[in-house]
Parts: C-alpha cells; sequence; structure tokens
C-alpha cells in the first residue's frame, strides 16, 4: 500500500509539475511575441517619420509607399501576422471574422446557424481575406442599405398611380436616419382597405412571371429583407427551399419607405435576381383585398411590440384566420421576435388557429434553438423590451384549466431563419447579443 501510495503521489507530482513546465512555456512564448510586436511598432514608426520627413511638406505614408520598399513591406506583413497571433481565437459565440484594423475579432454575435455575423457572413470558408475583398464586400452591403429617396409624386409605391395632393409632397425625407416611432395601426387614414387587381400585379411583375410563388413580408420596414432575398441572398434561398424561385413583395405602413424602397427596386433592376415589388398599407386592414396572386409564404419580423397596447399587434387571432383564408395548403409563415413575450404570443396565436402546424420539415432542416445563458464576458446583456408586457386577452393563456395536454409542450424555436436570408433587425441584435426567436408553420 505504501508502495502503491508513493508511486500514486510521484505521478501528481510529475503532472504537476509538467503543467507547470507548459505554463511558463506558454507565458514565455506569448512575452517573445508582444516583444516582437512592440520592436516591430517602433521600427514602423521610426520609418513613417523617415519617410514623411524627406517628402515634407505633403508627404505622408501610405499603402503605395509601404509597397515600394520590399524591406518595409515585410515588416508591416511580419506585424500583422504576429498581430493576428496574439488575438488568440474568438470568445464562444462571438463573430469569427479578424478584424485586422482594430487587431482584433468582431464583437458581434455570430449570425444563428453560422460562424460569423452577418455582415461578415460573405467571409465563412474564406481562406485569404485580402483588404480588397473585404472593401468589395462591405460596399456592397452598404449599397443594399442605403435608401433611394423617390421623386415625390405621392404615388404610395402603386405601379402608375400618381397624384397632385399637396399634401401628400409634405412628407419625411431624411429616412436614411434610424425610424424611432411606431406607427399606430389603429390610426384613421389607415382603417380603408387597399384594394388591388390582376392588372396591378401584372404591371408589378410583368404579367408573365405571376406563375411563380409569392413571398410576402408584412412590416418591411426599410425592406432590408426583400433586398436581400432580391440580391446577395437569392441563390442561397432558392437552394434552402428546394429550388423555389419567389416573386417578392414587402408590405409597410410607412408610406415613404415603400415609395423608397420601390426606388431602390427600380434604380437596382438591372442587376437584381428576382422580382421585387413594395406596397403601402395596413396589412391587418387589406391582407385580403390585397388579391396577391400564388402567395405561399408569409413572414412577419420584428413586428412593433407595443408592449402596453396588446390591440395595435398585427399578429392577432383575426389576422391568423386572414393568412388561412389566402395560403393555400402547405403555404408557410415564419414569424421572429427578438421580444420573447411577443414571440411567443405569435407562436400562440398560429399554433392555436386550427389551419396551422408546425412546419416539421422546416425545424428538421434549420435545427432548434439551444436554451443557453448569455456568454459570461458579455459585460451587460442589452435586453430587446424592458417595458411592463400586458398579454393579449385573445391569445390563450397557458395557465389556463382547458389548456388539457398542451399545457406542459414547450414552444420550440428554429436555430435560423428558414429562407437564408436577414433583416435590419437582425444584424442589430447580433451587435447587441441578443437572442432571436423564430417559429415556422405550414397551413394544413
Amino acid at each position: 500500500v505504501r508502495c502503491m501510495t508513493g508511486s500514486t503521489t510521484a505521478t501528481a507530482t510529475a503532472t504537476e509539475s509538467m503543467a507547470a513546465t507548459m505554463e511558463a512555456g506558454a507565458a514565455a512564448a506569448v512575452e517573445r511575441l508582444t516583444a516582437r510586436i512592440d520592436a516591430l511598432r517602433v521600427a514602423l514608426r521610426a520609418r513613417d517619420d523617415r519617410y514623411e520627413a524627406e517628402m515634407a511638406p505633403n508627404g505622408r505614408s501610405c499603402k503605395a509607399a509601404i509597397d515600394s520598399d520590399p524591406e518595409w513591406r515585410a515588416e508591416y506583413e511580419e506585424l500583422k501576422r504576429l498581430e493576428r497571433d496574439a488575438a488568440g481565437v474568438p470568445r464562444d459565440g462571438c463573430c469569427a471574422f479578424y478584424v485586422s484594423r482594430k487587431r482584433r475579432f468582431c464583437i458581434s454575435r455570430a449570425r444563428d446557424g453560422g460562424t460569423m455575423c452577418t455582415l461578415h457572413k460573405p467571409f465563412e470558408g474564406v481562406d485569404a481575406v485580402t483588404p480588397s475583398v473585404v472593401e468589395a464586400v462591405l460596399e456592397r452591403e452598404a449599397w443594399r442599405r442605403v435608401v433611394v429617396m423617390p421623386a415625390d409624386d405621392g404615388s404610395n409605391g402603386d405601379v402608375g398611380a400618381s397624384s397632385s395632393n399637396s399634401a401628400a409632397r409634405r412628407r419625411k425625407t431624411n429616412v436614411n436616419r434610424r425610424m424611432k416611432k411606431m406607427t399606430n395601426p389603429l390610426a384613421v387614414q389607415f382603417q380603408t382597405p387597399k384594394v388591388l387587381d390582376d392588372a396591378y400585379w401584372s404591371r408589378a411583375y410583368q404579367g408573365e412571371h405571376l406563375s411563380a410563388p409569392l413571398l410576402v413580408d408584412v412590416g418591411t420596414a426599410k425592406g432590408g429583407f426583400i433586398k436581400a432575398l432580391a440580391s446577395d441572398c437569392a441563390e442561397e434561398c432558392t437552394t434552402a427551399k428546394s429550388g423555389v424561385v419567389y416573386n417578392l413583395l414587402g408590405v409597410e405602413i410607412f408610406d415613404i419607405l415603400v415609395d423608397a424602397a420601390n426606388a431602390w427596386v427600380k434604380e437596382n433592376a438591372s442587376t437584381l435576381k428576382r422580382r421585387a415589388h413594395f406596397v403601402g398599407c395596413n396589412a391587418n386592414v387589406s391582407l385580403t383585398a390585397l388579391n396577391m396572386p400564388n402567395v405561399r409564404a408569409i413572414c412577419i419580423q420584428f413586428p412593433d411590440p407595443w408592449s402596453n397596447k396588446p390591440n395595435r399587434r398585427v399578429v392577432t387571432p383575426k389576422f391568423v384566420d386572414d393568412l388561412a383564408a389566402i395560403l393555400p395548403s402547405g403555404g408557410e409563415i415564419y414569424c421572429c421576435s427578438d421580444v420573447r413575450a411577443l414571440a411567443e404570443e405569435m407562436y400562440d396565436v398560429v399554433s392555436q388557429n386550427e389551419h396551422f402546424v408546425l412546419d416539421e420539415r422546416t425545424y428538421e432542416r434549420v435545427g432548434e434553438m439551444p436554451e443557453k445563458a448569455n456568454p459570461e464576458f458579455v459585460p451587460e446583456f442589452d435586453a430587446a423590451h424592458k417595458y411592463k408586457w400586458i398579454k393579449n386577452t385573445h391569445v390563450r393563456d397557458d395557465n389556463e384549466d382547458d389548456v388539457g395536454e398542451d399545457k406542459d409542450v414547450p414552444r420550440r424555436w428554429l436555430n435560423a431563419n428558414p429562407y437564408a436570408a436577414y433583416t435590419e433587425r437582425d444584424i442589430v441584435c447580433e451587435g447587441k447579443w441578443r437572442p432571436v426567436y423564430r417559429c415556422a408553420m405550414i397551413r394544413i
């Protein structure tokens, strides 16, 4: 026994010694790396000073000057390589894109179902990320986000419509700024149904293309989701949906955004990969009156929460009945929000309708979101909604006595957007580390 005890003690001591040696070696390596980085920065700063002194008064060091001197370029590239090594690996859940200029990884949350945030998604799987590639991708992203201001003709997004009403011309023009105020859907001006006919849709989608399935984004705001599906995300969406090529429609209550989005479509028509259009109306009032052709998918993404005014929320039992009226069997509904209470309410309203069930094929393809805590390195979780939530009285409460066997069935959330695209709000949620609760239902 004494021999066995002594052997165990010796093994433990050897293990501890080895661990201490490895830790000391790692610390020495980090110290050498830091010292070399500091030395290179001093040397490069001296080169900058000499160059600017020689080229005075207008000379400043630049990329072209570095490239013209092989020794200068070698030191610069070594510094960048060592800075990348010093950054280590991205933290758990963080975007895996290394930002060379800031000498660290992107601090946004990795997009749902990916290893990088939405902004850096094009770099997933790319081995060599050169400055020219980065510049091209960021320029393309900025191009899609720009809101094109239309000619102010009072058209409200209608194809071929015009108006001479002077009041309609005095509208908001700084739509590139953040939209801060929610539009009241119960206002008098939004209570008249918008009626459209086949001739309208024929003009919007060039007639012969009307037979294509239609994807509708309700509450599309500036149209980022539709723009993404019409351009960079078009092929990825088609692949994800087993070859389906959608016509795209954005529905938005704020008419100036509709005009701006249609102007964007018109300006970029030659480069778009899918047919897209936008209509201005109150979806809760006009959904069935729009007479939309061949509707196959309805998306309700990040609707206004209206925490203390549940009667103003988009997804209500009546709205879901309207969805059932316009969707054929197999038609899809996709809902999401970063406000959990609202996401749960939308989930319940749709799932409790007799015409809809969970889209199991989508859940199987995309995967389900794991329930996990926020990473420890996030200093303070930025909640999406900090106001008192008033539940919609028309939604069945889980605590009611008549819920039966469904009472203990947990809600199931998707791990990512099933259409392989994103909205402007998705990018905000990644930057603020807010989880997004997504669900998909199908018409039976």
